[in-house]
């Protein structure tokens, strides 16, 4: 018997000492095997540590989930430079956005008690504040349900109004959906009529907020509800939404980097729109929020909100899951979901100021990644996620590819500009090879033959194939889902001669852009890119690219194009503020304030500059 027992308990050891080593083979094939959405046979990976020191990033907290559990979970790097305290797993980082499948799980344990109902008019359930009835909301209400899945209609988008510094006055989340100050937004309303379709906007969660403050009352805030309802349950035990930490907290808190690698002001900022913004969490405790969903949804936990409940943040809008265009996106009640080859994840993303997390997982089979960093390169947090995919060999997830030598007769044949809808990229030969180049973008990207008609780029998973115009005799571009073979966009080969107006910008003629620009909006107002919205969207690009001219020509002729509208003025403005012509900038945010009385990021941003004047 006692042989028996000894043959059971060496047996056991040797299993767990099997796992111990493929886990520690694992973490290290992940460590080392960082990559580009496309990877292509031969081509050489990247370390962690090698991707951290290339973009200034800090640190990084890791928690691999696998089978339905956290296989394993890692930090790398430094808390903060000063103190050069290393990161651990008990680290917490401002997870961002990644906020709101929390705040959608904990609405929707009020919806398990009964408290409210998904379809009801959020209004019936608002005390504080009410969201404004208007033309929109005549026929059809907005309900909890909208809000959770992004099909209010809200407007607007606050673009960069979320956060306060420690040395600013923080609104009260009445203040911020009455748009009034300290509040730098304009009031939240409906412009779309609810329920018609997805719109992205964070600021969704905002009523959700006050309606669980509301429906809650008791004197209870916010992170006591989500604590009670959310953090506890699950055991996210280092987790919290306080925006004020805790001595305890604060010496595990990670300071947040820019960019440019400065520190935020103050180490981090506070976002009293907590419900989207406002979660401290180690990527450990986000794992165990994710797991747990996985695991109800597979009928094997009971902890927290039921199956059919949960099974709803996994459940895209509008409809079931058959017949969704692979590699497409969507919402669910919480969730960014995405189809990559017909398999579910569930993904979210946060950009808090010097702090960015991600997480993907796949809705049905348990496996997942939550990476979090205290620095603002979604790059890196997307190389580690195909690390892992790639390392515990995810289903499809990172397309991999041979690389066949071209003819030069083939690159003769497809060299030149192609276009659709005013965007245009450019094929070219360098050094015998072939390179693919957005015009907007700096840098070009070898265009690599993996078929006798198929291309790919590194950065790109879509499949390009060069197409006979049957009407001209040239080639046309075509972008294909790599999945299931259906044409996505093509792009038609231009004449050499032809320019658009992004062209003249871009060789910084001002003159010439600006009337490239007038002529195109007066034959086709709706042409996308002389919209008003396409233009500014095309500066903020070169803005955040430190493009700071091009930024400011861009706006400047929005601004042209579009005298009527204040947030032309508020965007030239912004780039002549960081460029550092105060004067126009002031000219600018008084013109935008003038066309708009609300607008409070002009009102804010003048108060900003005639105080350092």
């Amino acid at each position: 018997m006692k042989w028996i027992i000894l043959i059971c308990v060496i047996s056991i050891n040797t299993v767990f000492a099997q796992k111990a080593v493929t886990t520690t083979n694992l973490i290290k094939k992940v460590e080392t095997g960082l990559t580009t959405p496309v990877y292509i046979e031969g081509d050489s990976t990247w370390s962690i540590e090698e991707r951290m020191k290339h973009y200034g990033i800090p640190g990084v907290s890791i928690a691999v989930i696998h089978n339905g559990e956290i296989a394993w979970t890692k930090g790398y790097g430094v808390v903060d430079k000063e103190s050069q305290t290393p990161v651990t797993t008990q680290t917490l980082f401002q997870a961002g956005a990644l906020s709101i499948p929390v705040t959608a799980y904990g609405a929707l344990c009020l919806v398990e008690q009964d408290k409210v109902t998904l379809d009801e008019n959020i209004n019936s359930y608002l005390k504080s504040w009410k969201l404004p009835e208007n033309e929109f909301t005549k026929e059809e209400k907005v309900t909890i349900r909208n809000l959770l899945n992004h099909s209010s209609g809200i407007y607007p988008r606050i673009i960069g109004g979320h956060n306060y510094s420690i040395n600013e006055k923080t609104p009260t989340l009445v203040e911020i959906l009455n748009g009034i100050y300290p509040a730098k937004n304009e009031p939240i309303t409906v412009n779309k009529e609810p329920g018609e379709s997805v719109r992205f906007e964070y600021e969704h969660y905002m009523p959700i907020q006050q309606m669980m403050l509301d429906v809650e009352g008791e004197g209870k805030t916010f992170p006591e509800i989500m604590h009670e309802l959310v953090l506890q349950p699950l055991e996210m035990n280092n987790s919290t939404f306080n925006q004020s930490l805790t001595t305890a907290q604060l010496t595990k808190a990670a300071t947040g980097y820019l960019r440019d690698g400065s520190m935020v002001k103050g180490r981090r900022n506070i976002y009293p729109s907590m419900a989207a913004f406002g979660l401290w969490a180690t990527a450990e405790d986000y794992a165990k929020f994710i797991t747990n969903i996985q695991q109800t949804i597979k009928g094997k936990h009971t902890k927290g909100l039921s199956k059919d409940l949960t099974e709803l943040m996994g459940t895209r809008f509008g409809a079931q899951n058959s017949g969704w265009p692979a590699s497409s996106a969507s919402h669910g009640l919480g969730f960014q979901l995405q189809n990559r080859n017909n398999e579910i994840y569930l993904r979210y993303h946060g950009w808090n100021e010097g702090f960015y997390a991600e997480i993907m997982a796949h809705r049905d089979k348990g496996y997942g990644v939550v990476v979090f960093t205290n620095s603002n390169f979604p790059q890196f947090n997307a190389e580690v996620i195909r690390s892992v995919a790639l390392a515990y060999d995810w289903d499809g997830f990172v397309p991999v590819y041979e690389k066949i030598e071209i003819e030069q007769s083939l690159i003769d044949k497809i060299k030149g500009r192609y276009i659709a809808n005013g965007r245009i990229i450019k094929i070219f030969q360098k050094d015998n090879q072939l390179f693919y180049k957005n015009i907007l973008n700096i840098k070009p990207e070898e265009l690599v033959k993996v078929s006798d008609n198929s291309f790919v780029r590194r950065n790109y998973t879509r499949l390009m194939q060069f197409m006979p115009n049957s009407e001209n005799k040239t080639l046309n571009l075509h972008y294909t889902n790599s999945n299931d073979g259906t044409i996505t966009s093509i792009f038609v080969k231009m004449d050499t001669d032809k320019k658009e107006p992004v062209e003249f910008l871009l060789e910084g003629d001002f003159e010439k852009a600006l009337n490239a620009y007038k002529t195109r909006k007066e034959h086709d107002t709706t042409y996308p890119t002389v919209t008003e919205d396409y233009l500014n969207d095309l500066g903020d690009s070169f803005y955040h690219e430190n493009r700071l001219k091009l930024a400011q020509n861009t706006f400047k002729v929005n601004m042209m194009l579009y005298p009527n509208s204040f947030k032309v003025y508020d965007s030239y403005a912004k780039a002549c503020e960081e460029i550092g012509e105060t004067d126009l900038a002031i000219l600018n945010y008084s013109k935008s304030l003038e066309l708009n009385p609300q607008n409070n990021n002009a009102k804010h941003k003048l108060k900003e500059l005639h105080k350092n004047e």
